[in-house]
C-alpha cells in the first residue's frame, strides 16, 4: 500500500471482520449454486425432457391414428 501511494488502515476487529464474514458468506453461496446447476445436471435434465417429447409424440400420434 506504501509503495504504491495509498492511505491504509490495520484493522483487528470490527468492520474487517464484518467484510470476512460478507466474502465467506459469498464464497458458500457460490459453491452451493456451482453443486446445484452443474452441467451434469443440465445435461441429465435435457436427456429427460428428449425422452419425454418422443414419447408424447409416439402417444399423440398413436391417438390421432386410432392404434
Amino acid at each position: 500500500m506504501e509503495r504504491l501511494g495509498l492511505e491504509y488502515r490495520r484493522e483487528r476487529l470490527g468492520m474487517r471482520n464484518r467484510v470476512e464474514k460478507l466474502f465467506r458468506y459469498l464464497k458458500e453461496r457460490t459453491i452451493v449454486f456451482h453443486h446445484k446447476m452443474s452441467v451434469r445436471d443440465h445435461v441429465h435434465r435435457i436427456t429427460n425432457l428428449k425422452i419425454f417429447l418422443n414419447l408424447f409424440t409416439l402417444y399423440y400420434q398413436a391417438a390421432r391414428t386410432g392404434r
